[in-house]
């Protein structure tokens, strides 16, 4: 885990968590950090720029697009850390 509290850990997974049940249109079962964005949840890259753009606004934070990697989608939890470490914990 980065260096950031646990407390605004949780606070990025549900902005993540509340983002996706907007992009995806749809209530999401039990979400975990181990949910993985694409392939059980349906996100397509369409909604990964919606998404995206709802995170910068609930977390106020702008993502440099440059950095942005597939890998950083895989999950909740790769998704969290990729946020974490662009908000410089």
């Amino acid at each position: 885990m980065t260096g950031l509290t646990a407390t605004a850990r949780d606070r990025i997974v549900t902005e993540i968590s509340a983002a996706l049940g907007d992009v995806l249109d749809y209530d999401l079962p039990e979400l975990t950090e181990d949910s993985r964005l694409f392939d059980e949840l349906g996100l397509d890259s369409t909604g990964v720029f919606e998404m995206l753009m709802r995170l910068e606004e609930s977390l106020d934070i702008e993502f440099d697009t440059d950095s942005l990697e597939m890998a950083h989608f895989a999950s909740v939890r790769s998704l969290a850390d990729f946020i974490a470490s662009e908000m410089g914990a």
